[in-house]
């Protein structure tokens, strides 16, 4: 299962099945331009904070800043799914 809704300040995603360490791994990657995947650099600077939680079924990951869920989701599911 893959989620992603908007919030008041950015973005909420949940991806089912998925540890927090391997979705925390690939988002530091992305942060720090080093990703393998699509990652938008000027996207990636609009983004304040990425907070990954490990979830009962899977991961829930919180991103504050100035994105929505229609254009992150794209990315995300090419860079972690």
């Amino acid at each position: 299962m893959f989620k992603v809704n908007n919030t008041q300040n950015g973005v909420k995603a949940f991806l089912g099945g998925l540890k927090a360490e391997e979705i925390n791994a690939k988002v530091q990657e992305c942060q720090e331009g080093q990703c393998s995947c699509a990652c938008d650099p000027q996207m990636m600077q609009k983004i304040e904070k990425i907070e990954v939680a490990a979830e009962e079924n899977g991961t829930s990951i919180t991103i504050t800043g100035k994105v929505s869920a229609e254009e992150l989701e794209p990315m995300m599911k090419e860079c972690l799914l």
